[in-house]
């Protein structure tokens, strides 16, 4: 697949170099633009550059004049969040004055029209009652539903309080035996153990328990649990190393193993098409017996 693609290149008008460059963008500047330089992103032509403006650009390009009601550096109020608002003082003589009566007018609220009153919709309080809804007289039917709904008869009021205290009662000063009933009942048998360190137990045992033998299922189920014959501890974190691995010299085999593969750089000058190519005498190898169990995955 390497070599047929290799031909394809070969035998392709354009260079690899030009494919291999990324795709100019639509309408993007053909230089490299920098922040600060006053250059345009267009190159200007002669003619844009020696024109002569007429009297109507000359006149737009005219900043917009200030008006004469501008008041400069008016103090801002500033709201709860922090944001400046349209808020200013306004001048003593705005609160004694009067509007006219084209401002009066304007300010009333518009009046609506009598054929909306009529066609009102159904979703306000005053509807538009129908024709045929007019007829003083009513049905038998409208006449039962119009009564109003009674009790049940087992239906029961609530009821007033049943006992009323008196006065009396109220401004009473209960007895030194009123207080000592009052008092919650202190158990002297409790289920907890106050702070400290106590080797008795939260419930009596009694003398049958403590003297009773266990039986042999019993004294097996209370054997702690064991650890597996195959099971090895953790091995410590620092192991001490040999005197004969800290001298050790390594072989020249070892050391040309140990050195890492000498990758040239993919940049677009160095593009190597043959890089995964698989060389024939790979394709037919056979692995060892070696290779093969060394390739098998560990059980578990």
């Amino acid at each position: 697949m390497v070599e047929g693609v290799a031909t394809v290149f070969a035998n392709d008008r354009c260079p690899t170099r030009d494919l291999s460059r990324p795709k100019k963008v639509w309408r993007a500047p053909d230089r490299k633009l920098v922040w600060g330089n006053q250059d345009t992103i267009k190159p200007l032509s002669l003619n844009a550059l020696n024109a002569k403006l007429t009297k109507r650009l000359e006149r737009l390009a005219d900043p917009k004049k200030i008006s004469k009601l501008h008041i400069p550096n008016r103090p801002e109020y500033h709201n709860s969040w922090g944001l400046g608002s349209i808020i200013w003082k306004l001048p003593t003589k705005s609160f004694f004055n009067y509007p006219s009566r084209r401002i009066e007018n304007l300010a009333e609220p518009k009046q609506l029209q009598e054929e909306y009153l009529r066609k009102r919709p159904y979703s306000s309080p005053e509807w538009h009652v129908k024709d045929p809804s007019l007829i003083p007289e009513a049905s038998v039917r409208i006449v039962q539903l119009s009564v109003a709904k009674s009790t049940h008869p087992d239906f029961v009021a609530p009821k007033q309080v049943g006992t009323q205290i008196t006065p009396a009662a109220l401004h009473a000063n209960p007895s030194l035996r009123v207080i000592s009933l009052s008092e919650p009942k202190v158990k002297t048998e409790t289920l907890y153990f106050e702070r400290g360190r106590n080797d008795l137990p939260i419930r009596p045992v009694s003398t049958a328990a403590m003297a009773a033998q266990p039986s042999p299922r019993t004294v097996f189920l209370a054997k702690a649990k064991t650890v597996h014959g195959d099971y090895l501890p953790m091995r410590p974190l620092q192991q001490p190393v040999s005197r004969a691995a800290l001298n050790y010299v390594p072989s020249p085999r070892i050391e040309a193993l140990a050195t890492p593969n000498s990758r040239t750089p993919l940049t677009v000058n160095a593009i190597n098409l043959d890089a995964f190519k698989v060389k024939d005498a790979a394709k037919v190898a056979v692995c060892s017996p070696r290779i093969a169990k060394l390739a098998e995955p560990i059980k578990r």
